[in-house]
């Protein structure tokens, strides 16, 4: 016997019920099943910012009148988070040049790829375990961050830059 057959000489309400269990597993389960695509917003903050908070808080000293306080990471672990967080820096890099987000302008993929540039001085510098040059490596990124923010970001949000649309 097949399924049209059971279908067939079913009531309505059988039907229904045998339609639904057919589709219901085509659905996904739960929304975490679902891939969304995230919006630039989304990419910059908090993905790219949080990774990037990582850099800027493992390099340099804090200076109070209490002493200097060295931020440079004393542990494997602290270590790790910075490696961690190249990884991420360079995985985002590789998203902002996707298309979608690059809109295929050379210079939004020039900057975005100067930020796996300064993730890697950074987790040079974790091999190395140099605080001075995680130092260097911060700075690297921030003034990528800067110069981009510069050259696309205008009342709070991304756009394309006036000397890209001649």
């Amino acid at each position: 016997m097949h399924i049209r057959d059971v279908v067939k000489n079913c009531s309505g309400c059988c039907t229904i019920v045998c339609v639904a269990l057919l589709l219901s597993g085509c659905a996904p389960k739960t929304t975490s099943e679902i891939e969304e695509q995230p919006t630039l917003a989304h990419v910059m903050e908090p993905l790219l910012n949080d990774a990037s908070e990582v850099f800027w808080d493992s390099a340099g000293f804090i200076d109070t009148y209490e002493g200097t306080t060295d931020l440079t990471p004393t542990t494997e672990e602290g270590w790790q988070k910075v490696i961690d967080a190249a990884d991420e820096i360079t995985r985002l890099s590789g998203v902002l040049q996707e298309e979608r987000y690059s809109l295929n302008r050379p210079a939004w993929n020039e900057i975005s790829g100067l930020l796996a540039v300064a993730a890697d001085r950074g987790r040079q510098s974790v091999v190395d375990r140099d605080g001075a040059e995680l130092f260097e490596a911060g700075a690297q990124l921030y003034q990528v961050c800067v110069a981009c923010h510069q050259s696309f970001w205008s009342n709070n949000r991304f756009t394309i830059a006036s000397a890209e649309t001649q």
